[in-house]
């Protein structure tokens, strides 16, 4: 690490994030490294690991999916956006590997995630798919006790496990938290407090909007309209 940085230890660097540096990037390598460092427990599954494929009987495997979260890294490689959602859910990113995404959208056979199918739907709408990166806050899958196919809330100790591969997703990159778990660990992250749509400015660096699930599609793609006319992207 460079002399004089704030955060010299291995522990996340809370209220410190690199500012944007031109000719400077977190590598898709470095990134999916500090995501397999992350071991399996017994209610989360790092499901880029081999062992996660005798979990779940799932159609698509550990390196299909660490292959295609590589493949989305290199392809928004070089730019400015970052979307950040709470913990891959079993019928997305468990199978295909990338956050917010069904197995179909790469080419693996799978279930479909409604929520990934209105966020693809309104990247797609804006012209941002190819700038914007997809993460998650906790990037292991949270699933109940002895239940691969099902989805929990991530507790705070898995969240703050996940501020590492989380600082590198989103350096040099203006941030949309999508869900109160992503805007938690995002404002802790940055040492401020994340802004909703309504109280944002087109200098924040960092922007809420609501869940696109249980209800939420709506206010979700108002959220990201407003936040494309903020930002004028």
């Amino acid at each position: 690490m460079a002399r004089g940085h704030p955060c010299r230890s291995s522990i996340p660097c809370v209220g410190v994030v690199d500012p944007p540096r031109k000719g400077l990037a977190v590598t898709a390598g470095s990134l999916l490294d500090s995501v397999l460092a992350m071991p399996s427990t017994a209610l989360a599954m790092n499901f880029y690991l081999a062992e996660s494929d005798r979990e779940g009987d799932f159609r698509t495997s550990a390196a299909e999916r660490r292959d295609r979260l590589l493949a989305h890294l290199h392809r928004v490689d070089g730019g400015d956006l970052v979307i950040v959602g709470e913990a891959p859910g079993w019928k997305g990113a468990r199978q295909s590997g990338v956050p917010f995404t069904s197995a179909n959208t790469v080419e693996l056979e799978g279930s479909s995630e409604g929520s990934a199918t209105i966020v693809h739907g309104m990247l797609s709408r804006l012209g941002i798919s190819d700038r914007t990166l997809l993460w998650n806050a906790f990037p292991l899958h949270p699933h109940h006790a002895g239940s691969p196919r099902t989805n929990r809330t991530p507790t705070k100790a898995e969240l703050d496990s996940g501020l590492v591969p989380l600082r590198l997703a989103v350096a040099g990159r203006r941030i949309i938290c999508v869900g109160h778990p992503a805007r938690k660990s995002v404002a802790r992250l940055l040492g401020i407090e994340v802004p909703g749509v309504r109280d944002a400015s087109a200098t924040s660096s960092a922007i809420a909007v609501r869940h696109p699930a249980n209800g939420g599609a709506t206010e979700f793609r108002s959220g990201l309209a407003a936040v494309g006319d903020l930002w004028d992207l």
